[in-house]
């Protein structure tokens, strides 16, 4: 299983993992693994590097996209996930998706991913994860606790992946590599709080 395999028709990915998990560089390969492939147009939200796309900065830019890849990293700062009166909102932004013939990779902490955020998603790319985080009677939530694996990856509080891994699942579980790519790394260069 490769992750490009996920980027072949319009649809909703999300990608969940801890605080520095290395979500956004997960995202950064993706990107380079497309554009090994062919030519898209890129938009994205909450990307701190710099990538070939646009930039976009509300929901009525994303709501004017079609046919293309969108990233939305920390899309909890996109969207208003706490006021339950822009639940109608959201979904209808979420439907343009697929009208509009999008990808969409979302980009989160597992505490984003409310049980409505869940439902919408088709594919998910999990990264270490502490379950207490997830949402009880997520989707999210129950397809890490169905999973078994030899690997000795899922402890009973964690899912222990290394920033080097990445667990796929689109109605199969694959474990998959995702290497480092210092370009990318803005958070590289961070001094040492204690010298």
């Amino acid at each position: 299983m490769e992750l490009k395999n996920l980027f072949n028709k319009p649809c909703i990915i999300g990608l969940i993992g801890i605080p520095n998990s290395a979500k956004s560089n997960t995202a950064y390969f993706i990107i380079n693994e497309l554009k090994k492939i062919g030519k898209f147009n890129l938009y994205h939200f909450g990307l701190r590097a710099e990538v070939d796309g646009i930039k976009i900065n509300s929901v009525k830019e994303l709501e004017q996209i079609k046919n293309s890849v969108v990233i939305l990293d920390e899309f909890n700062n996109l969207f208003d996930l706490d006021n339950r009166k822009h639940k109608k909102r959201i979904e209808n932004t979420f439907r343009l998706i697929f009208h509009n013939n999008n990808i969409l990779m979302l980009i989160g902490t597992p505490e984003n991913f409310k049980k409505f955020i869940c439902g919408k998603i088709d594919f998910w790319i999990f990264k270490k994860t502490y379950y207490d985080d997830l949402i009880n009677g997520s989707k999210a939530k129950k397809i890490i606790m169905d999973f078994h694996d030899i690997e000795n990856i899922k402890g009973s509080e964690v899912l222990n992946l290394e920033l080097n891994q990445a667990l796929i699942y689109n109605g199969n579980y694959n474990l998959v590599e995702i290497p480092y790519l210092k370009k990318f790394d803005t958070k590289k260069n961070n001094p040492k709080i204690i010298k």
